[in-house]
């Protein structure tokens, strides 16, 4: 655990001067974007009553305020008010975007080619004005479960432009990176990579959709000021759906003071909506799936086994090695679609979310047995299983799962905070470092994401969730 902490302070000393340089930068690979209709069924999912009406919807057409509507009357969505006058802004800039395309991108000065990339930097850049007739951003923020996802979803859904794009942020970052290891590999001189990128960027989309808007690594935090800012300029219009507010992002991080700049440009850029009804739509009660199972024993290892026989159809599973970014991930067991794997195989291990991404791109199912009991002395552990859940949840992956404790009690953010202080504080002190106020040295980031984490595993045992093949077991389902 001390290698880990070292390795982000390390990081953070590195990135306060170049934020582009290319020891830094991983090769990653984008999280495969979920097919529309599938995306927006989970999406509802979450939102969905104790009963759920038989009425099917023909939602083709309509605007976002009109298909919401249809779906919490005839639906299966309860009405929130909340949600609804979120849905109203979204619709609003749905018909303004109906008229609008970024204008051409011309910086002042120098031509913006190759001078600028290779270390030329006009004054004259850092005061070009964004085009007004640009519509104004939305960054909608609230508790887990609320709602948020499925709103921007009903957004992205229905607008009727082909250049626009829908991915979890963590997995918008990653393709970031990707982009900037190629450029600096290409052009080593390369004084400013983000610059191209946001051009590319543009080409693609300038509808951009981030679902679960984070900030709580150091490299993304130093990219993130300059790539809006490039963004912006070209015209891109952001939806962006968090559990934090603008000003609590990536709050007491390392080096915090050098993120300020990209928090005051959301601010300025976006209208900033709240969507918090009080209510997780993701633990309404609801037809539940027999997918977790504990304590680790005998029985639970039996139904496990029966379980994977019925997902894999009895056929014989064997190893398979995933080959991706110049790199081999084993999966020690797998048949048919679905991975068998035990959390020390994907957690205890120093695997980043690009693994992640990795598997769940290549299984429908995912069978994860012997989960401990976590506490603070098994935060590098958690924030690794807590990576794997997004992306599960995100590519609407099935979990099945055997751990020792429920659900409820797998993850203990007050047990061991004593034992982690003294671990923090040793290492601190070798690296003359004097503040320990950040998350990254008090849990408080972990015990957040493990609640948007159990929220989400909640809604993952759901009849709604799970595959075909679980729904036919004689376990209730």
């Amino acid at each position: 655990m001390l290698r880990f902490f070292s390795r982000s302070l390390i990081q953070a000393r590195r990135f306060s001067h170049l934020v582009g340089h290319k020891r830094f930068y991983k090769h990653y690979s984008p999280l495969r974007q979920a097919i529309s209709s599938k995306r927006l069924q989970s999406s509802l999912a979450s939102t969905t009553a104790v009963e759920t009406p038989s009425t099917n919807v023909d939602l083709t057409g309509l605007s976002p305020i009109r298909r919401y509507d249809e779906i919490t009357k005839n639906g299966p969505v309860r009405a929130d008010v909340g949600q609804r006058d979120v849905v109203t802004k979204l619709d609003d800039l749905w018909y303004h975007l109906r008229e609008y395309q970024p204008k051409p991108y011309r910086e002042q000065g120098k031509s913006r080619t190759w001078g600028r990339w290779f270390g030329y930097r006009n004054q004259e850049h850092d005061l070009v004005e964004v085009d007004k007739n640009v519509p104004k951003s939305l960054y909608i923020y609230g508790n887990v479960g609320t709602g948020k996802t499925m709103v921007m979803d009903l957004f992205f859904d229905t607008l009727a432009i082909t250049r626009k794009r829908r991915v979890h942020f963590h997995a918008f970052m990653l393709d970031v990176h990707q982009r900037i290891h190629r450029i600096k590999t290409q052009y080593p001189a390369l004084a400013d990579p983000l610059a191209p990128i946001a051009d590319d960027l543009v080409k693609e989309s300038y509808v951009l959709c981030f679902d679960e808007f984070q900030v709580t690594d150091i490299a993304d935090a130093m990219i993130l000021r300059n790539l809006f800012e490039e963004l912006f300029r070209r015209g891109v219009v952001l939806v962006t759906t968090s559990n934090r507010h603008p000003t609590e992002l990536y709050k007491n991080g390392i080096q915090r003071a050098s993120f300020i700049p990209c928090i005051d440009l959301l601010m300025n850029r976006c209208e900033v909506l709240c969507l918090d009804s009080g209510t997780d739509y993701r633990k309404v009660e609801r037809a539940q799936s027999h997918v977790f199972f504990h304590p680790l024993n005998q029985d639970t290892k039996g139904k496990i086994n029966e379980i994977t026989k019925v997902l894999t159809h009895n056929k014989k599973m064997t190893p398979m090695d995933l080959h991706f970014l110049s790199r081999t991930l084993t999966i020690p067991e797998q048949a048919n679609g679905v991975a068998k794997v035990k959390f020390s195989d994907v957690c205890a291990k120093p695997l980043s979310a690009a693994d992640y991404l990795e598997i769940v791109k290549n299984f429908h199912t995912v069978i994860m047995t012997d989960i401990p009991r976590m506490t603070m002395k098994h935060r590098a552990e958690a924030r690794r299983f807590i990576t794997f859940i997004d992306a599960m949840y995100e590519s609407h992956v099935t979990l099945v799962a055997s751990a020792e404790n429920d659900i409820l009690n797998i993850f203990n953010a007050d047990e061991g905070k004593e034992e982690m202080q003294d671990q923090m504080r040793a290492m601190m002190d070798s690296l003359d470092v004097g503040d320990i106020s950040s998350p990254l040295f008090s849990g408080q980031e972990e015990a957040f994401a493990f609640q948007r984490a159990l929220s989400r595993l909640i809604q993952m045992q759901s009849t709604e969730w799970v595959n075909d093949d679980l729904k036919k077991l004689e376990y209730g389902l």
